[in-house]
């Protein structure tokens, strides 16, 4: 991969040096959750070279830059302050050498290398975007081949119902020039798990980090309807 090329950037939280997915902990411990946050980063390393791009890890403690477990591609910082400025940021940073940018999450093991391929070809074109909503209301991707469309993402409440439509707003961009993905479930807390599932079994083509994150899904699934019977 080269700077001619596309790239995505996957925003993580090294475990063990910042605390991870803590609504999930809250219903199966912080153990099983970095176990499973752990899986789900290679579910979407896997996916991401899978469809064949340039992959960077935006990590959010810069001191863990280039440190296990983040060496086996390059690592970018994230920038201080709230998501909308750190994903700005890195965004900024990464298009000045490469023509598009995509900005993934690392809670998504169900990621499709050909919905990545996809938001790819549509962002050929310049001043493009390509957005993926998530059941939630926010959004698993984007991705754009803008110069800088990122003025108005600090301050936009994230995690909320409103958050994708307001995150399109802020980029006051033709609707034209937008392509939307299909809808996801990012596996934010214990409900998130039966969805997550589903859309794994859904893949046409699984990695083989997928078909072990599925097997290991439906087992706590298993053992929270044991747990509640």
């Amino acid at each position: 991969m080269n700077a001619s090329s596309p790239v995505v950037a996957v925003f993580v939280k090294t475990p063990g040096r910042s605390p991870i997915k803590t609504r999930l902990a809250r219903g199966l411990g912080t153990a099983p959750v970095e176990s499973i946050y752990r899986a789900s980063l290679a579910c979407v390393a896997e996916a991401v070279d899978a469809a064949e791009l340039a992959r960077r890890w935006a990590v959010a403690e810069a001191d863990c830059v280039d440190r296990t477990p983040w060496t086996d591609a390059p690592c970018i910082a994230q920038p201080s302050g709230d998501l909308g400025a750190r994903m700005a940021g890195v965004y900024r940073a990464l298009r000045r050498d490469h023509p598009a940018v995509l900005l993934v999450g690392a809670d998504l093991p169900q990621l499709d290398p050909a919905l990545l391929s996809r938001a790819v070809d549509w962002l050929t074109s310049p001043e493009r975007h390509a957005i993926g909503p998530a059941r939630d209301g926010g959004f698993w991707l984007y991705g754009s081949s803008a110069r800088d469309p990122t003025a108005g993402w600090p301050g936009l409440p994230y995690s909320r119902a409103e958050t994708a439509e307001r995150f399109r707003a802020a980029i006051d961009a033709p609707p034209t020039s937008w392509l939307e993905l299909p809808q996801r479930t990012d596996l934010d807390e214990s409900a998130d798990i039966a969805s997550v599932v589903e859309e794994l079994d859904a893949l046409d083509a699984p990695t083989p980090a997928q078909q072990r994150m599925r097997e290991c899904l439906e087992r706590l699934a298993r053992l929270g309807k044991d747990g509640a019977a």
